[in-house]
């Protein structure tokens, strides 16, 4: 069952929308993007005493992603629409806190994060605005949600926002430290500002 998060105003995905609405229907279609150096993606969260940033850096996403969608009458379906990110490659500002981001999310099993679109449907006239369909998955759980992302097409396709997540629903204790004086929050955010560029 996919979870509404209402809450949600904007949301990132690879996906070149525009194109995909003004193509004759077809059981089966290709496009191939690329994430843009400046975009970003940071997991922050809060403690008892302070808070946390942990940035992920992009140069590992690099290589073009190569997307296979299916148009249908109400919305495309997506089969291998992922964006893969290595927990290593997050950045919390210094070498324990990123040892504790990667236990965490129980990096030595489970050492990616994982987005996944499964459906878009059709834009409204005049919003920019789109549903979707998605799963996320970390330390191995995989939860779905249904969402709304705003899509500005300038320059390429620009998505930004920020999800909130709780650990709970990935199998995921917060953490304490400290003799337990130290608590993480059980919400976390997830920010990101992806500018994809069809090639």
């Amino acid at each position: 069952m996919l979870t509404t998060l209402p809450h949600i105003t904007k949301y990132l995905w690879m996906l070149p929308v525009s194109l995909l609405w003004f193509t004759d229907p077809d059981p089966e279609r290709e496009a191939t993007v690329r994430v843009a150096p400046e975009s970003e993606v940071v997991i922050s969260g809060t403690t008892n005493v302070n808070q946390f940033t942990c940035k992920y850096n992009l140069q590992e996403l690099e290589l073009p992603i190569r997307l296979i969608y299916d148009e249908k009458a109400q919305h495309i379906l997506f089969k291998n629409a992922k964006l893969k990110l290595a927990n290593d490659c997050f950045d919390c500002g210094g070498k324990a806190i990123n040892k504790d981001f990667r236990e965490l999310l129980q990096s030595e099993r489970h050492p990616e994060v994982e987005l996944k679109l499964l459906y878009v449907n059709p834009p409204q006239p005049e919003k920019e605005t789109i549903s979707v369909g998605m799963e996320i998955k970390i330390a191995g759980v995989t939860r779905k949600y249904e969402s709304v992302l705003n899509c500005e097409q300038k320059g390429g396709i620009c998505v930004k926002g920020t999800l909130a997540l709780k650990l709970t629903d990935f199998g995921l204790e917060p953490p304490k430290k400290v003799l337990g004086m130290i608590k993480v929050d059980n919400e976390i955010q997830v920010h990101m500002a992806l500018r994809m560029n069809e090639i």
